[in-house]
């Protein structure tokens, strides 16, 4: 993070929290013995700057794509509150929102289930192959990608509701015999370089606005779920459960489109920002700042 350069990034939520998960539900569902389908565990790295580690891994598969049924991604599950556990990308599938409101229903964690949002980490290297995915997440903060994410803030007892409710879909993965209904519009692969990696992203987003996006939210807009102290946003006058609307006089449709317009910024530009705030609309002067 600019200006912290330097400090120890624990990364406590973000992602060894999903990473920890992992194993627990490994190590349990190896020792309950064999089941109908083959799991494939895997961690893996690279994901902030372009996907790098599950774009190789598509490429060198275990087992060949158009044999696994779907993914299920752990990623940035140490938050657990009131809100319980969202589902992002379960419209690559059809099936993906009856599994998990059944887990909830019989598990009685609390969840909500998030159509979009499958490009937001590595299930997103499989959905461009036609491999329905998902990913299970317990909300954003600002201690994203800071020294702040340590293991001090995860709900430990809240990881083991997340394994419970993800244990859930993983064993009827397991026994399901057909394949799902994959509902995924065309997609394709980017080429990969010669190491089979995938080429660096190009445009990549150089500012920041700082504000964490309530992800749950499917617009218009993007709605504010948290305010970075001391980020651009703050000192700029946006709240939390602001909407944001437009920047410099273009539309935000949603979190992608938000996405996109950063990506046009220089750090130190000013930005005429319209949120909706209540049943108001309000014009702020938001400068953002080096990423």
């Amino acid at each position: 993070h600019a200006g912290d350069e330097g400090k120890l990034h624990a990364g406590a939520d973000d992602n060894a929290s999903g990473v920890a998960v992992m194993l627990e539900l490994a190590a349990g569902l190896v020792g309950e013995g064999a089941r109908p389908r083959t799991l494939v565990v895997a961690a893996f790295t690279a994901e902030e700057c372009g996907l790098h580690g599950s774009r190789y891994y598509v490429a060198h598969p275990v087992l060949p794509l158009e044999q696994v049924r779907g993914v299920i991604n752990l990623d940035t599950v140490g938050r657990f509150g009131a809100k319980g556990v969202s589902i992002h990308g379960c419209d690559t599938a059809s099936e993906w929102q009856h599994i998990f409101r059944g887990a909830g229903f019989t598990t009685g964690i609390p969840n909500q289930i998030v159509m979009g949002g499958a490009e937001a980490s590595d299930q997103q290297s499989f959905v461009e192959k036609g491999v329905p995915g998902v990913q299970l997440f317990t909300g954003a903060h600002g201690d994203y990608h800071r020294p702040t994410d340590t293991i001090e803030q995860v709900n430990a007892k809240g990881l083991v509701q997340v394994a419970v409710f993800a244990k859930e879909g993983v064993a009827y993965m397991l026994e399901r015999e057909e394949p799902m209904t994959i509902t995924i519009e065309g997609s394709t692969m980017p080429s990969k370089g010669e190491d089979g990696h995938a080429p660096p992203k190009e445009g990549g987003r150089k500012v920041s606005f700082g504000t964490v996006p309530d992800f749950a939210f499917g617009g218009p807009g993007v709605r504010v779920d948290a305010v970075v102290d001391d980020s651009p946003a703050a000192k700029g006058g946006v709240q939390q459960g602001d909407v944001l609307l437009e920047i410099n006089g273009e539309e935000i449709d949603d979190l992608r489109g938000f996405s996109e317009l950063l990506k046009t910024l220089d750090p130190g530009q000013t930005v005429e920002t319209i949120v909706q705030r209540g049943d108001e609309e309000i014009t702020l002067s938001v400068t953002v700042v080096a990423r």
